[in-house]
């Protein structure tokens, strides 16, 4: 198993919930956020943030219902929206660069149109404006997940083989870190994912189709050259739809790029975020 040092986990009541937040880097650098995807957690950073901090101080959270943070009732994009200004207030963080992939990458969308003065970049990653959640192939499954919970795995090879499932282009290694870090180890052995299982089928996202426009500061769109989530007509429009925005292509990856080519996307960012600066 991979170990990655280099963060601080801490902990911050806000909004009645309890957040877990990994915090990279120096205190006194340029403040950034780091916001996972449906089903995912802070940990999802980890291969790309040590090479972040060295420029910022990267704050990562566990979204509400995901990782070691409380589970939640609602899982609306308000209900996001609102977390993160209360994040970014127990942070005394003003101003910040915003980076979200999928489901975090909709919520950094809509906390931008809402809070422009407090973002000073924005990256998205590999999420649509837009999404018919009911129309998902797996509808069926995510719907009896929240009546039923998540069934333990025997063993943690059992638990990688179902995140494959869901992901067929990650590194082994890389699969098998995001892996352990969204596991709670029972007494008995077994394994169950930390995620709210009610999280998927209650996630409320917006139509933030007339949002773009509204993004008027640099804006960055990544999208993984092998997605199904992303299509790529749909993204030259919502480069098109924003002030001021530019989309990059990591051709080897699919939907998480920050799983399946971590190292490629922070040099990626690192240099979109010198030229924007």
């Amino acid at each position: 198993m991979q170990t990655i040092a280099g963060y601080e986990a801490r902990t911050v009541e806000a909004r009645g919930l309890r957040f877990h937040v990994l915090e990279w880097g120096d205190a006194a650098a340029p403040p950034m956020v780091l916001l996972h995807g449906l089903t995912g957690h802070a940990h999802t950073w980890d291969h790309m943030a040590p090479a972040l901090a060295r420029r910022f101080h990267v704050f990562a959270p566990d979204q509400r219902g995901h990782g070691d943070t409380s589970h939640a009732a609602t899982y609306a994009t308000a209900d996001f929206v609102a977390d993160i200004d209360a994040l970014a207030d127990a942070w005394r963080t003003e101003r910040f660069v915003l980076v979200g992939l999928s489901m975090g990458g909709h919520n950094a969308i809509a906390y931008a149109a809402a809070h422009p003065e407090r973002v000073a970049r924005l990256v998205i990653i590999d999420i649509p404006p837009k999404m018919q959640r009911q129309q998902a192939p797996n509808w069926d499954v995510i719907s009896k997940l929240a009546e039923s919970g998540h069934t333990p795995f025997a063993t943690f090879d059992e638990a990688v083989a179902a995140m494959r499932a869901g992901n067929p282009t990650a590194p082994e290694e890389n699969l098998r870190y995001r892996t352990h870090h969204n596991l709670v180890f029972n007494a008995d052995g077994t394994m169950t994912l930390k995620y709210d299982p009610a999280a998927p089928v209650r996630w409320d996202p917006a139509d933030l189709t007339d949002a773009l426009p509204c993004l008027t500061m640099p804006a960055l769109l990544v999208r993984g050259g092998l997605t199904q989530v992303l299509p790529r007509a749909v993204a030259d429009a919502m480069v098109a739809a924003m002030p001021d925005a530019e989309l990059i292509e990591v051709a080897d990856s699919g939907h998480s790029v920050p799983t399946d080519r971590p190292e490629k996307l922070a040099a990626l960012l690192l240099d979109w975020l010198s030229r924007r600066a």
